[in-house]
């Protein structure tokens, strides 16, 4: 059983899968560091978020301020390199996913100034609420990995998959029977797939447009579809099951 920072993750990953770091629960003092390594290594790469053209200012102020919103309230561990000097190569920001997420996006995105920061809030908030997870599975809440980076420099190494696992084992710890992953990247829903998130929801990027019905984004290949990916956490646990 490891133990960190008062949460016991209680099934371990195989010896087999080994990856060069190290996984811990962030710290609250962490947070700078996690916002700037979202900044260089998310912001930049993520297919939607450079579609949108969100990492140039002032659109990348503004979400990072929504990043650090979301982590004041999260669950998140971090991926540390094991060879010194120790820096942070991964970061899963999870979080609680409830059933009114959707309609304080669109509330939010109402309130954004910045024209293509309000398209990326309706876009989230289409991706949280159409899927109907909470409705599907029976529940008010899911634990949510929101956030999934990998330094640039640390890439192909299994990096994302192990901070997944870790996540979910994290989710089964604090007693959440369903998870999800939003995953609008293709390189993310296969992460997804291999820890065992089963693809419920997905959208065509071109299938997302605006009033004059010309799409929103248009992501470079591979990354042609939104997918949302779900999965009960404990085996035998039924949608009836969890009615009760």
């Amino acid at each position: 059983i490891i133990r960190l920072t008062g949460v016991y993750f209680s099934k371990l990953i195989p010896p087999q899968c080994t990856c060069p770091c190290r996984v811990r629960l962030a710290k609250e003092a962490d947070s700078p560091n996690i916002v700037q390594f979202v900044q260089e290594n998310l912001l930049h790469r993520e297919p939607l978020l450079r579609s949108l053209y969100v990492s140039t200012n002032p659109n990348q102020t503004a979400l990072l301020e929504y990043i650090r919103l979301v982590l004041r309230d999260s669950f998140t561990l971090l991926a540390l390199s094991n060879a010194p000097p120790e820096r942070i190569v991964g970061v899963a920001i999870s979080r609680r996913s409830c059933c009114w997420d959707g309609r304080q996006l669109i509330e939010r995105a109402d309130r954004t100034r910045c024209d293509q920061l309000r398209k990326l809030l309706y876009i989230w908030s289409i991706v949280e609420t159409e899927p109907n997870l909470h409705q599907h599975f029976c529940t008010r809440c899911l634990f949510e990995i929101a956030f999934l980076a990998t330094a640039s420099d640390s890439q192909r190494q299994g990096i994302g998959s192990h901070l997944t696992q870790r996540s979910l084992e994290l989710a089964r710890d604090l007693g959440f029977h369903f998870a999800r992953m939003n995953c609008t990247c293709e390189y993310s829903s296969r992460v997804a797939s291999k820890a065992g998130l089963e693809c419920h929801w997905t959208v065509a990027y071109h299938h997302l447009v605006d009033s004059t019905k010309q799409p929103v984004v248009r992501p470079e290949p591979p990354h042609t579809h939104i997918k949302v990916h779900a999965m009960a956490l404990f085996p035998g646990l039924s949608i009836k099951s969890s009615c009760r």
